[in-house]
């Protein structure tokens, strides 16, 4: 009986291990199914998930290497999270970060392509382009930039011969006008082509430049037929529509009436018939019909305006602009492009130094020839000397300019010196 007493209660000892063993279990099941939980699924028993996200701090730029809106794991603004430990020093399975909130630049949480990693992704806001640039110039300097005026004496820079993504639009516009080169007695029948630069907005006002073609020529000279040019064929509209889209200068209307046609032929006649088409049908109904700077198509509207309208054309086109066109209608025009013709600048300048006429400013006079056999580069070239001498309102290399381009009395040089022009002449 006494070996009894002494012997060791092994039974109490079990039942004390069992009972540790069992708060134990009852203290590390709920947490670890607490932390599967936070894992939403994101893998299977067994895989180890860690989560990547961008802080939301500024970090440094990816390289050029790296898709723009992505950032790859070697990335300084990337963050891998340390897995996390239990108590016993174990890493811990299935732990993931959450998500950045949508709001704070975030995203939902995406798996890599073998299922187990969630990797979070934050896209670099697109940079906003820049707004091109569009020369002004002033004086020959574009009050933008700095930038001294360009001009070319051979042909156009490669990039201007190039079809446009953002063309313009050509209109025509049927009319019926008196037969002023008649002396008003009976009407003509007409038509004027009419350029309207890309996505022309009536919500903005455009200058105008009314253009006249050579002799012989219909409306659609400078704006639809092609021409040969260099190595090609080009029309007026090409270089319009790159000029405007390469911010060369800023987008304007372009009106093209004729002065000679099947009515009206002759120096003269188309003289007197421009010299009053002007003034009585083409701007007025230019100023009522489109987005000009003139309120409407009254006198005193246009000539409020006429720093806004200018007026060009090559060979007959260029003697229409100075005596039909300077002569009788500079209160309406503050602007000419005139290339290889003169129209006796005499006379003209004579004129436009009138009551009336003499206090208004020019804006810009733009001449130009062919270098060789153009018969008109005499008559230009002193015609352009003639204002500069005669009216200090004509300023060389400042309001007023003289370039000859290679070539003869021919398209390759009136739609270089048309380039050159429009750059300084509004």
């Amino acid at each position: 009986m006494q070996n009894n007493k002494n012997e060791f209660p092994w039974w109490l000892v079990c039942l004390l291990l069992f009972g540790v063993l069992l708060s134990v279990s009852l203290i590390l099941i709920p947490r670890r199914l607490m932390l599967r939980n936070a894992s939403s699924g994101a893998a299977g028993s067994g895989n180890i998930v860690t989560s990547q996200y961008v802080m939301p701090t500024a970090s440094p730029a990816p390289s050029e290497s790296v898709s723009r809106g992505q950032l790859t794991d070697t990335s300084p603004s990337v963050t891998s999270l340390p897995a996390a430990e239990d108590a016993t020093g174990s890493v811990a399975e299935d732990i993931v970060s959450p998500a950045l909130p949508a709001e704070e630049g975030g995203h939902a949480p995406q798996e890599s392509d073998d299922g187990n990693a969630v990797v979070m992704i934050l896209e670099t806001p697109e940079p906003t382009p820049e707004p091109m640039h569009v020369h002004t110039y002033r004086d020959g300097v574009c009050v933008g930039c700095g930038k001294a005026v360009e001009f070319y004496t051979e042909l156009l820079p490669e990039e201007l011969l190039q079809k446009s993504d953002r063309p313009g639009t050509v209109e025509t516009w049927d009319y019926r006008c008196a037969a002023y080169a008649n002396h008003g007695y009976g009407e003509y029948d007409k038509t004027c082509s009419i350029y309207l630069p890309f996505d022309y907005d009536t919500g903005k006002q455009y200058n105008v430049l009314v253009l006249l073609p050579p002799s012989g020529e219909s409306h659609a000279f400078w704006l639809t037929e092609e021409h040969e040019y260099g190595k090609t064929s080009l029309s007026g509209r090409t270089i319009l529509d790159r000029m405007f889209e390469l911010g060369y200068c800023e987008p304007c209307i372009v009106v093209c009436p004729v002065a000679e046609d099947g009515n009206v032929q002759g120096l003269t006649g188309g003289i007197y018939q421009m010299r009053d088409e002007l003034r009585n049908d083409i701007l007025p109904y230019i100023a009522d019909h489109y987005s000009t700077y003139a309120r409407d198509g009254k006198l005193d509207s246009l000539r409020a305006a006429r720093d806004h309208f200018g007026l060009g054309g090559a060979s007959n086109g260029s003697l229409f602009t100075f005596e039909g066109g300077m002569r009788y209608n500079f209160d309406l025009f503050g602007s000419y492009i005139a290339l290889s013709g003169d129209g006796e600048p005499w006379l003209t300048v004579s004129i436009i130094q009138e009551d009336g006429y003499a206090d208004l400013p020019v804006n810009c006079l733009f001449t130009g020839a062919g270098t060789h056999n153009d018969w008109a580069r005499e008559y230009t070239t002193n015609g352009y000397r003639y204002f500069i001498e005669r009216d200090a309102r004509f300023q060389e290399g400042r309001n007023t300019w003289n370039v000859d381009v290679e070539g003869s009395h021919e398209w390759k040089v009136w739609l270089t010196d048309l380039a050159n022009g429009l750059q300084v002449a509004f």
